[in-house]
């Protein structure tokens, strides 16, 4: 099926589309190797160039209070993959691999290729994790040189829909392969546009059917129009919530918000929305260009 890149592409309405199963399960990683060691984004260095330093202590506590309140607020069961040496990112488990819940119930999982060489052996971890589950992991062909699955990757909550990012991470050869794969599947392509929301789910999270947080300057006119189709009740961010990477929310439950502290003005539209925010501080984790949606792989 060919990629919809605009909203005259797109025939039909959200509703239209097949229903699939939200997440029950969240796979996160032990951040105990975690430090900024490259600069792979422009939040990973200070005024100066110079690279951020990283509290682990800190690293470890803010990663334990977002662990808890996946399973606290959510009911989520969350399941932690050992930290490895030499794997400084591996904490962000929503880049490594994706998982695709299909119309029929099942999921698919498909391995991430990421961008830069320092995380290739991220993904391998989790094709080792899902195995034992008894998932086939799936990989992608050889024409595709960059896939960082949900981090560019974002699932329309309850439906067979993908939102899918280009630009420094993600190729388009990605996108394509998995709508032949998926013919039933939309998948909604964006070209970011600002270096500084790398990865999509930097700039869109989705809430429920027609509802999402979204950055305007990460997206051009035309991918502008397919975000306010997709979710017509959409909220734009100010550029401070952006920084704030309240752009990098995830809500597992069309429910329950979860999203960096700080933004208390969005806290409170979101909650007149009738959602509920639970606000966790990933400032240690940000040093890194990632927040709460990067810190957890959903499936």
């Amino acid at each position: 099926m060919p990629l919809i890149r605009c909203v005259d592409e797109w025939s039909r309405a959200v509703a239209d589309t097949a229903i699939v199963a939200l997440p029950r399960h969240v796979l996160m990683a032990d951040p105990a190797a975690f430090t900024v060691k490259e600069a792979n984004n422009d939040f990973m260095v200070d005024a100066d160039g110079n690279l951020l330093e990283v509290d682990a202590e800190l690293a470890r506590e803010q990663w334990l209070k977002l662990f808890q309140a996946f399973q606290v607020h959510a009911g989520l069961k969350c399941i932690a993959l050992p930290a490895q040496l030499g794997l400084v990112d591996l904490c962000f488990t929503a880049n490594p691999s994706m998982a695709l819940p299909l119309p029929d119930g099942s999921t698919d999982i498909w391995l991430g290729i990421m961008a830069h060489g320092s995380r290739a052996a991220e993904s391998s971890q989790h094709e080792r994790f899902f195995r034992q589950l008894g998932f086939e992991p799936k990989s992608m062909p050889e024409s595709v040189s960059r896939f960082e699955a949900h981090g560019d990757g974002i699932l329309h909550p309850g439906r067979f829909i993908l939102h899918a990012g280009i630009g420094q991470r993600s190729s388009k050869e990605a996108w394509q392969h998995l709508a032949d794969v998926y013919p039933e599947m939309d998948v909604l392509l964006y070209e970011l546009q600002d270096p500084r929301f790398y990865h999509l789910d930097t700039a869109l999270a989705a809430i429920d059917e027609t509802t999402a947080l979204y950055v305007p300057q990460a997206f051009d006119e035309t991918g502008l129009a397919l975000v306010h189709k997709a979710f017509p009740n959409a909220i734009a961010l100010g550029e401070a919530e952006a920084l704030n990477f309240a752009g990098n929310a995830f809500c597992p439950d069309k429910k329950h918000v979860f999203l960096q502290a700080g933004s208390a003005d969005l806290e409170a539209k979101i909650a007149a929305r009738g959602f509920t925010p639970v606000p966790i501080d990933t400032s240690e984790f940000m040093k890194s260009g990632g927040s709460v949606f990067c810190l957890k792989m959903a499936y």
